[in-house]
């Protein structure tokens, strides 16, 4: 531990958090927080219940040592109820219409769902706008990323901090390896790499058990949905005011007979409208698929898990795909969703102010290494003065999906403890930076529209399953357009012709 980092202990108080955390590294304003960021009051724990999304294996059994170490330094009693994301998002709009809710609860995704939408608007929500500012960390979060989740100009949620452009091609790197081929750079190469990963025996067993890409839909969402790729709008194209969904453009079509090619050459698994995440997951993990398009914070999760099935196993990442119209790249809000405050469960103003104390706390210095780095001895140790990760699995298991991924907010990389990095964290970080170069944003991101808020998930229904049976060869390019046709007709043509009036009006201002 270096002389610096020993001069910031203060107190026992300190102290007693450097034994329990294993970083020895806690500011004097950490130790001594405002009365806005305390917890319980009167030395009594807040009660905090939460409904999150969770994207692990296994939820941790409650109370066991990463919760008791956030329960101690923030004075609450948590109770979390974890749901596997694919379950998450159906049951979202069930428990927010039942009204019987915890005292915070994540949004799936984008808050851009009509059902959400709705009940925002409806007043089933706290307005936490006016609040931000009064906390040492949530008032440091990007302005821009607050923006991209408001709500008729409001913020009903504290984000979670995201980088702009996530999502990346994890592969085989020893699998590409034996099948002699160099990274791909463009979607040519990328064919011929998941060709050859289906077809090439490339682990070597001697047998046909192997396939190129793990594939699925996700909340309503193709996984990878290569329609950026070949130069599509973000979900929404706006050209001198006028708005166009993506899938109505030509670029989307491209993208989409590319997987169908992939399906028909069964070069992506032939369930990928049927399965889960842990599925999906799964066979890049244990051996049978070569590549899976996932956020760049699961390359180190993949490779940790792809050594524990075979330790000559390996991974590596890339994004960019270069294509003549260009190298594009789906951006995002900045953001995995929103933490909610229900008025139903949190009743008064003192109320609310306490929870944003407690996620407010989520990022003072001690709770931010514990996220980050778990706990000393067991997720990781220490090298002059710097965090070393010891047990990447272990660590993705007991604190990176149950508490990291879904409480984490505000971007703490100049908050906590600097560590050893490894090169498949080097990767990530600068995979993350370029991409934010390249990534393709929705111009819908910040805009309303009534039709949208009320049918827009019949409308993404609709579009979905006309993908899904595209890819499977269940309707042909003319089915595809009747489908357009359905969508416009549905409402589509109201939706652009309301986020086009929304934006004009936006301008003026």
């Amino acid at each position: 531990m270096n002389t610096r980092t020993k001069a910031r202990l203060s107190g026992l108080a300190a102290a007693a958090l450097a034994a329990s955390f294993g970083l020895a590294a806690c500011s004097s304003s950490d130790s001594n927080p405002s009365a806005s960021s305390q917890g319980g009051t009167d030395n009594k724990p807040l009660s905090v219940k939460m409904a999150l999304n969770f994207d692990g294996k296994d939820v941790p059994v409650a109370g066991n040592e990463v919760q008791k170490a956030i329960e101690s330094y923030t004075n609450t009693k948590l109770e979390l109820t974890q749901i596997s994301s694919n379950d998450f998002c159906s049951k979202l709009p069930v428990m927010i219409a039942s009204g019987d809710l915890p005292n915070i609860i994540a949004s799936c995704g984008a808050p851009s769902q009509s059902y959400l939408i709705s009940a925002v608007q409806n007043g089933a929500f706290w307005d936490i706008t006016p609040y931000i500012k009064d906390y040492k960390n949530l008032s440091q979060m990007p302005a821009m990323v607050y923006d991209n989740v408001k709500i008729d100009g409001k913020l009903y949620g504290v984000p979670r901090y995201r980088p702009l452009a996530r999502y990346v091609w994890s592969y085989r790197k020893d699998w590409l390896n034996n099948v002699g081929l160099q990274q791909p750079k463009t979607v040519d190469e990328l064919y011929n790499m998941l060709k050859a990963f289906t077809n090439n025996d490339p682990d070597k067993n001697g047998k046909n058990d192997t396939y190129g890409l793990t594939m699925m839909v996700k909340n309503d969402t193709l996984r990878p949905d290569f329609g950026v790729v070949f130069g599509s709008p973000l979900l929404w194209g706006n050209k001198d005011g006028k708005f166009i969904r993506a899938e109505e453009t030509p670029e989307y079509l491209e993208g989409l007979k590319f997987s169908k090619k992939l399906f028909d050459e069964k070069l992506i698994n032939q369930d990928f409208a049927a399965i889960d995440v842990p599925k999906f997951e799964g066979d890049i993990e244990n051996g049978k698929a070569g590549v899976i398009n996932e956020a760049t914070n699961k390359i180190q999760t993949f490779d940790a898990r792809v050594k524990a099935h075979n330790p000559n196993g390996a991974i590596d990442a890339f994004a960019a795909l270069q294509e003549p119209k260009g190298t594009f790249l789906a951006g995002e809000r900045g953001s995995n969703g929103i933490l909610m405050f229900p008025k139903a469960s949190v009743k008064t103003e003192a109320d609310l102010k306490q929870l944003l104390g407690f996620i407010d706390k989520l990022s003072d210095k001690p709770m931010a290494d514990l996220l980050e780095w778990g706990i000393q001895g067991k997720h990781y140790e220490l090298k002059d003065g710097k965090a070393v990760r010891t047990n990447q699995e272990a660590f993705d298991n007991e604190v990176g999906f149950p508490y990291k991924y879904p409480l984490e907010t505000v971007p703490v990389n100049n908050i906590r403890t600097e560590g050893v990095l490894d090169p498949l964290t080097k990767l990530q970080l600068q995979l993350e930076d370029d991409n934010a170069k390249l990534a393709v944003g929705d111009p819908t991101m910040t805009l309303l529209s009534p039709t949208w808020a009320e049918k827009g998930q019949e409308l993404v229904q609709i579009l979905t399953d006309a993908k899904v049976k595209f890819i499977m060869g269940k309707i042909d390019e003319a089915g595809w357009n009747a489908a357009l046709d359905k969508y416009r007709k549905a409402g589509g043509d109201q939706v652009a012709k309301e986020y086009a009036d929304a934006y004009a009006k936006s301008a003026k201002k």
